[in-house]
Order: C-alpha cells, then structure tokens, then sequence
C-alpha cells in the first residue's frame, strides 16, 4: 500500500467497513462554517482517503493518529464507534510515534520540520 491514502486502491474499498467509522466534521473541509474553525484537511483528501487514514490509523490515549504525505492527522472519537479528524503539525503527535514512523521511512525529517506547526 502507498503512503497516499487519498487514491483508490485496486479493489480493497470492501475492508473499510471494519471498525471505526470516519464521519467528517465541516469545520475541517468548509472554510465558510459559522462558529471556531478547525485546521483544514487538504482539499484533495477524499472521504475515502480520510475512512483510510483512520483505519490505519494508531490509538494513543483518546486519539488515534496517522500520516499521509508528510502531514500528521489526528482523530476523536465524537460519537461511540465514530471518528473525525483534522490535520495536526507533528509537534503534537505523541514523541514515540513520530519518531516511529521516522525509524520506520513513513515521514522523514525534512517532513517534520516542513509541518512542525499546524498553520
């Protein structure tokens, strides 16, 4: 599997139905909503894409955490058995994971310093 979750694969949109469940949050696609905004999710990160990340996604506390094309992502479990998430810089992404994923060539360090911050 490529580390863009953003693209359909080659038939394997069957597993998505596993557990947990993406719903997403307008906050974090529509810069027009009234009320506190959310970091914006990239505009070409699908709902499909968005379902993947989380399903690959690692537990940590009460967050779930994943990574796509150097940028970190964070979840929150809003409902039982139903997430949404949101783009993060990776300062707040749990030291141990990040530096897995460094260890394991998922983002690389130049990665980390480009998204270090979420703005």
């Amino acid at each position: 599997m490529t580390n863009d979750p953003t693209t359909s694969g080659d038939g394997a949109d069957e597993d998505l139905a596993a557990d947990p469940v993406y719903e997403p949050n307008p906050k974090h696609k529509e810069p027009w909503q009234p009320g506190r905004k959310g970091s914006l999710c990239p505009k070409d990160l699908s709902l499909l894409g968005a379902a993947r990340l989380l399903k690959a996604s690692h537990e940590d506390g009460r967050s779930r955490w994943a990574t796509a094309n150097g940028r970190a992502f964070r979840a929150k479990e809003h409902a039982a058995g139903k997430w949404h998430g949101w783009p993060v810089g990776w300062v707040e992404v749990p030291a141990g994971l990040r530096n897995r994923w460094v260890r394991e060539r998922a983002v690389s360090n130049r990665d980390l310093g480009r998204f270090w911050s979420a703005t």
